[in-house]
């Protein structure tokens, strides 16, 4: 089959699981922001493996995935059980001090980079997935800004490429991705900024960030898109290998697809909790 097809088909089809779950409610995409936890969890630590810097035991992915689970569950204490939210709350407290423990008993040389990189899967990982579903489950218009974020993303990538790919000549940032382009930036911008005011047109006032906020909104999950993607593109880079993972097809693995996000959330809460 046709590569650009393949890659076409499994981009609608993670774009509609997305959507669905946005649209599905709280439960769906809770689950939905926990599977990618555990995905992406997974795939970093074969990451690092690759680059020699932390021996992954199976303790160790064990605890890195039911933590990274952990956190993202206890963005959502109105939504989960109160045993597993107080099983998430008590995991995420003794996790540093049993990831700590169990360094000592790691003969390995890299134990102590093991630690660092395990601490960095739950800051890079579970935390922005959480923020994301604080916001999602913050009032019940939410969703829409949410949607909204994953649709500035994609439409980021879009304007990137298709301007990029046809008038793109001055290297954006060459030492990490040498096909990114300025004029392709400036591409993703202007899809991101329409998109804004498309936003304060159609979406519910309740929202509350106004023209000015929307179009501010669109230049943000433009740069932290941007960035998202090439800080991805330095781990990839450092540890030796081209793709994350095989996991959707013509894409990569679950970390090439939710690079932007990881950044995105961050920032969409951010942006949400000053103006609001």
């Amino acid at each position: 089959m046709n590569k650009l097809l393949v890659r076409t088909l499994s981009g609608i089809i993670y774009a509609g699981l997305i959507i669905g779950a946005i649209f599905a409610g709280k439960i769906w995409f809770l689950a939905l922001l926990i599977l990618f936890a555990v995905l992406a969890v997974i795939e970093f630590e074969k990451i690092i493996d690759n680059g020699a810097r932390g021996t992954a035991t199976t303790i160790r992915q064990v605890l890195d995935v039911l933590t990274a689970v952990s956190v993202v569950c206890v963005a959502a204490p109105w939504v989960v059980p109160m045993w597993l939210f107080t099983a998430a709350v008590s995991l995420c407290a003794c996790y540093v001090l049993l990831r700590f423990i169990l360094a000592l008993y790691d003969k390995s040389a890299t134990a102590f980079a093991g630690v660092a990189w395990s601490l960095l899967t739950q800051v890079y990982i579970a935390l922005p997935l959480a923020l994301c579903f604080t916001v999602y489950s913050d009032t019940n218009y939410n969703w829409l800004l949410i949607l909204a974020m994953f649709v500035m993303i994609w439409l980021n990538d879009t304007g990137a490429f298709l301007v990029g790919s046809s008038i793109g000549k001055h290297r954006l940032f060459e030492r990490l991705s040498p096909k990114k382009s300025w004029e392709g930036f400036f591409g993703g911008l202007i899809f991101c900024i329409a998109c804004g005011i498309g936003c304060y047109f159609i979406l519910p006032q309740k929202i509350g960030f106004g023209l000015w906020g929307w179009l501010g909104y669109g230049v943000m999950v433009c740069l932290l898109s941007t960035w998202g993607d090439l800080f991805e593109s330095l781990m990839k880079r450092s540890n030796g290998i081209k793709d994350s993972g095989n996991l959707i097809p013509g894409h990569g693995g679950i970390l090439d697809r939710i690079d932007s996000l990881l950044f995105v959330s961050v920032g969409t809460f951010l942006f949400y909790m000053v103006l609001n």
